[in-house]
């Protein structure tokens, strides 16, 4: 059962509402109708062929409505209130389903069953009352983005950067860390190919993480109203499951095509046009849905939160665009995939020094923030050495070994799309480094050595080394103690000995 199932005849609405109009202009998906004076801005309104529709705009005389179905619409058809507002059933057994922003299921897998919730899918943001300081360390199991752009639970965090770059693979890998912990996971794909949910369902199903995850898809081939609630149905699903007490991760991608959509309704409706054509409202449209996500407390006292990471495309690296700024000022950081990064073969192409994360920071241990400074004046001194290094002649020793070093922290970030390394075995890992495992081998050779203890590492052959790393509390400690773990580490490469 869906919405529109449980929706009554058109016959029943007229007889409910006494108003009938009719469709005056059809243009797409978007559709004039007059004579209905009591219609309210998001009522749904159906025609004599049972088509429905989301009022969106109210005029003197005539009100515009977004159709979700444009099969049988023509101009004098008619058309009656339901004075009943928009609303998406809602219930655990979402969980594991392919929907649309309707919630009706696309997956083939039958109904979704179950006694149904009906939210609206426009609800006021957490008030400054509920809203708690974000305080806990979020996982992504990407190394270089839980050691230099941490998140925490409640944190909304930009990923930013041109397409084929990376930016779904860091997602998933995000969205597969946070399933083995419990979270709920939404996915909301705007506008995208049905090649790009395969790929994603087929990720998610390698790693039997589906039954955690709900996708919310918009095709390219769904009216434009559809696409454009796509956002809206996904926090709401989100706020249904930490309403009840659980935590939520949801993605929205992209928010770029969401803004074009919502541009393209806009122009529809003749609306004035503003910057880059987009409509002025476009800053509070996506302002308003990033405020729903957050670290608050319950109704129950719990502390429970909605994970939002939106993503927005550039265009040849520029971030200067007006949907990137947007979603940039109204966000707690972004991830930026460097496109020269990718060209370098750097997986994931995230250019550190270009990504921020506003509050994931202070989510860290002490000993966190003092490896990350620490890589980060080595980044930037590698950086330094590399420029020096182009001008040709022979280098001086210290320089060599800055390069050496950098090549190394590379090496290290370079990650394999389907692994996820937690934060202890992180610390371990860079433990190796700083502790002088790796100073006879050069980068290539580390990260081949590094590959293999990460094979065993899967194999779930270090879960010592993690609960022990909980205890250490600075680089000098974790120096000392990874120092122990030396001969079992070679015993393991003996190959290359």
């Amino acid at each position: 059962m869906n919405c529109f199932q449980i929706m009554k005849s058109f016959e029943t609405y007229l007889e409910k509402t006494k108003e009938i109009g009719k469709i005056l202009s059809i243009n797409h998906s978007v559709i004039e109708v007059s004579g209905l004076p009591g219609l309210k801005l998001r009522e749904m309104v159906i025609t004599e062929d049972e088509e429905k529709g989301l009022a969106f705009g109210l005029k003197e005389k005539t009100a515009e409505i977004l159709m979700f179905e444009t099969e049988n619409l023509k101009a004098g058809k008619k058309v009656t209130r339901t004075d009943e507002i928009f609303k998406i059933p809602i219930n655990q057994n979402l969980l594991g389903r392919i929907i649309d922003p309707l919630c009706r299921p696309i997956d083939g897998l039958g109904p979704i069953t179950g006694e149904k919730n009906f939210l609206s899918i426009e609800k006021k943001a957490p008030d400054i009352t509920q809203r708690m300081k974000v305080r806990n360390f979020l996982e992504t199991g990407t190394m270089i983005v839980d050691l230099l752009v941490p998140l925490g639970y409640g944190q909304r965090e930009l990923v930013i950067g041109d397409g084929k770059t990376g930016k779904t693979t860091l997602l998933l890998q995000t969205i597969l860390s946070q399933a083995k912990k419990g979270v709920v996971c939404v996915y909301v794909l705007i506008g995208k190919e049905i090649s790009n949910v395969k790929t994603i369902e087929q990720y998610l199903k390698e790693f039997k993480i589906l039954e955690k995850t709900i996708l919310v898809v918009a095709t390219p081939n769904n009216p434009a109203t559809i696409i454009y609630l796509a956002p809206y149905s996904g926090i709401t699903i989100a706020e249904y499951f930490r309403d009840k007490g659980e935590n939520v991760l949801i993605v929205f991608d992209d928010l770029t095509t969401h803004a074009k959509i919502y541009r393209e309704i806009s122009l529809l409706l003749k609306r004035a046009p503003g910057r880059s054509v987009y409509p002025g409202d476009i800053f509070h449209i996506h302002a308003t849905l990033m405020e729903r996500a957050g670290n608050i407390k319950n109704n129950q006292g719990k502390e429970v939160s909605i994970t939002a990471l939106p993503v927005a495309e550039t265009l040849e690296n520029d971030l200067s665009g007006y949907i990137q700024t947007n979603l940039m000022a109204m966000t707690d950081g972004h991830i930026f995939f460097d496109v020269e990064e990718f060209k370098k073969g750097r997986r994931p192409a995230i250019n550190a020094f270009l990504s921020v994360s506003r509050v994931g920071n202070q989510t860290k241990e002490l000993i966190d923030q003092e490896l990350a400074r620490s890589v980060r004046k080595t980044m930037i001194d590698y950086q330094r050495a590399l420029e020096i290094s182009q001008f040709g002649g022979e280098l001086p020793e210290e320089t060599k070994k800055i390069i050496d070093f950098g090549e190394k922290i590379e090496a290290l970030f370079n990650q394999d799309p389907k692994t996820i390394i937690s934060r202890n075995f992180q610390l371990f890992l860079f433990g190796l480094l700083l502790s002088g495992f790796w100073e006879r081998k050069d980068a290539k050779l580390m990260a081949v050595m590094n590959n293999e203890i990460l094979t065993h590492y899967k194999n779930g052959e270090f879960s010592e080394i993690e609960e022990e790393i909980e205890k250490i509390k600075n680089i000098e400690e974790l120096k000392a103690f990874v120092k122990n773990y030396h001969p079992k580490i070679e015993q393991i490469l003996s190959w290359q000995a």
